[in-house]
């Protein structure tokens, strides 16, 4: 008799393939809860970021003109001469336009003068760009660091 060849295929059976893929989408379903909200996270941080840097222009602005922008000229008056003193401003006082834009994309709110004696206050109104919210909807203040 002859010896039958005995061929071994090489490959994966279905089987197989199933569960190294059922195994990947239970990893990457752990992988998108563990990082969701991370970039909420970091949007938070920029913005707190971001009241340093302004508070920093504005003291810049300051020593410049001898006052802090009204609240009519805004943060912009950081980026360009105001219009009824312009000879003792040195700035720009912020390097870019998105200075003054929050991370979720809206202009920072300056408001002057500010809660508890303070003579201004720099706000955002968080992720849903509404008064109040809980969490990364939450309004943001440099008066509140």
């Amino acid at each position: 008799m002859e010896q039958k060849k005995r061929q071994n295929k090489s490959g994966f059976t279905l089987v197989e393939l199933l569960v190294v893929l059922v195994i990947l989408m239970v990893i990457g379903t752990i992988a998108v809860q563990n990082f969701s909200g991370e970039e909420d996270k970091a949007k938070v941080k920029a913005a707190k970021s971001s009241f340093t840097q302004i508070e920093t222009a504005l003291e810049r602005f300051k020593l410049d003109m001898g006052r802090y922008p009204t609240e009519e000229e805004g943060l912009v008056v950081l980026l360009q001469p105001p219009e009824a003193d312009a000879e003792n401003w040195a700035g720009k006082y912020l390097a870019k336009p998105k200075h003054i834009v929050d991370p979720w994309g809206h202009d920072y709110i300056y408001v002057v003068p500010g809660p508890n004696n303070e003579p201004y206050e720099i706000k955002t109104l968080g992720a849903d760009a509404a008064e109040g919210g809980e969490k990364f909807n939450a309004d943001l203040s440099s008066v509140d660091e």
